[in-house]
């Protein structure tokens, strides 16, 4: 990931059907999509996407994995 990415502290700003990249406790990075937040109080639910195959993954803050959104410039109008 690049130093354009910004890590989400409060999830409750995450946004249903945005584009996310969670970082594994280990390192590595998914692409994955915001699905609103899980059963378990404070958990979230993603729509992860990797080479092994796509699925769904919840994860819960205590879990070590951290949410990054990339930080975009606003489109210059023209």
């Amino acid at each position: 990931m690049t130093d354009e990415a910004e890590v989400v502290t409060d999830w409750s700003e995450l946004l249903p059907k945005r584009a996310y990249v969670l970082r594994s406790p280990s390192g590595d990075d998914l692409l994955s999509t915001y699905g609103g937040p899980g059963e378990e109080s404070g958990s979230a639910v993603f729509f992860a996407h990797s080479p092994e195959g796509d699925g769904e993954l919840t994860i819960a803050p205590g879990d070590g994995w951290t949410v990054l959104s990339s930080v975009q410039e606003p489109l210059a109008e023209t």
